[in-house]
């Protein structure tokens, strides 16, 4: 027995190293291989986002705002949410660490649908919650009546993710307010919006106006890093239900967990409005080719409203990524148990798509 190290934390499955830029780069692939497993955005940034990062250079040995006003008073702005009840962190995966930590005591209850980001795991293994893993419908479905099923008097948090990751579903307003107004209005309802950018823009419903009519507690967490094209700049932020929420989930952050070159850079990004449109019809144009080359192999693609796509295979996801990557293209095959045959494709170029699709016919 370690005793300077929490039993949780050993017994809790290594944190995997993504196959980013940098490792592709190790193993000498990175200017050869083409990375559509990480969902990042295969589109370049606004170029205010990139002249923001310039012109900011010089800044770097001063430290950042611990809560950017500026960009919380834009946030407050477009969401009209008042701005003490916005909390920036670095990514949106510090503020669903923080979230659960900020929630759910050790041995407490905690309700999360899976299939879903792989980053979960590690986190309620972490927080040492008994957690109550809801399996979704075939294909990757999730079931709102299942998740309702598995609350009890012991749940303090239930997450809820749309649209989900990695199959791209979005959840109908239908069913969020199912779920949303089964909730005890005592338990915490942690809402992971990293693609809602995407998901509106396909027609889904508004998750923010559903929280706001719930009584309850709520945290709604996004990202700059997928729909902005920002990544690597780490910034995320969550809108919560009332102040004493907010304050608490800030307890929960690092002081200066946003990069000064990341904050600029998500002020430029959320000035240009045209781009955002742009780079979101783009990913919808690319989804649709994806899908078709998809269904030409006989496949059936599950309904994306991302920017990635998962499908079915006959035999082993693994293999057939592992094959992919040996002939030019990184895509991810889904880790959880039940689902050793899907794989999931970020949407690129059409270059990008139709380069993969020929890959994947050719293994297949």
């Amino acid at each position: 027995m370690v005793k300077y190290i929490r039993e949780s934390l050993l017994k809790t499955p290594g944190k995997p190293n993504p196959p980013t830029y940098g490792v592709l780069q190790e193993d000498g692939l990175a200017e050869v291989v083409r990375p559509m497993g990480l969902n990042e955005s295969l589109f370049e940034p606004s170029p205010r986002v990139l002249e923001a990062i310039v012109d900011n250079l010089d800044k770097i040995g001063r430290y950042p705002d611990a809560q950017p006003p500026r960009l919380s008073k834009k946030i407050s702005n477009i969401f009209e949410i008042e701005e003490n009840l916005i909390v920036w962190g670095n990514g949106s995966e510090e503020l669903i660490k923080g979230a659960i930590d900020l929630s759910v005591p050790r041995g407490k209850g905690l309700v999360l649908p899976v299939p879903t980001f792989w980053g979960y795991r590690s986190i309620v293994a972490a927080s040492e919650a008994k957690t109550k893993f809801v399996n979704s419908e075939d294909r990757g479905l999730v079931n709102v009546q299942a998740i309702i099923d598995e609350i009890d008097k012991d749940t303090h948090a239930v997450i809820c993710v749309t649209p989900n990751n990695p199959s791209g579903f979005c959840l109908s307003e239908e069913e969020i307010q199912k779920l949303f107004f089964s909730i005890d209005i005592d338990t915490l309802l942690i809402v992971d919006e990293a693609y809602c950018e995407f998901g509106q823009h396909a027609g889904g419903p508004d998750v923010l106006a559903c929280l706001k009519k719930r009584k309850g507690p709520w945290v709604s967490i996004r990202t700059f890093s997928k729909s902005y094209s920002m990544a690597g700049m780490r910034v995320g932020y969550a809108i919560c239900s009332d102040t004493m929420l907010a304050d608490a989930l800030k307890k929960t952050t690092c002081v200066f967990n946003l990069p000064i070159l990341g904050i600029v850079a998500a002020a430029a990004a959320l000035d240009d409005e045209d781009h955002l449109k742009m780079l979101m019809e783009k990913v919808s144009k690319g989804r649709e080719q994806l899908d078709n080359g998809l269904r030409e192999m006989s496949l059936s693609p599950l309904l994306s409203a991302t920017n990635f796509i998962s499908v079915e295979l006959p035999v082993d996801g693994k293999k057939v990524a592992q094959s992919m990557l040996e002939k030019g293209v990184q895509i991810h095959a889904w880790p959880d148990p039940g689902y050793e045959n899907y794989i999931r494709i970020t949407i690129g170029t059409a270059a990008d798509n139709s380069f993969c699709l020929n890959i994947l016919k050719e293994i297949l």
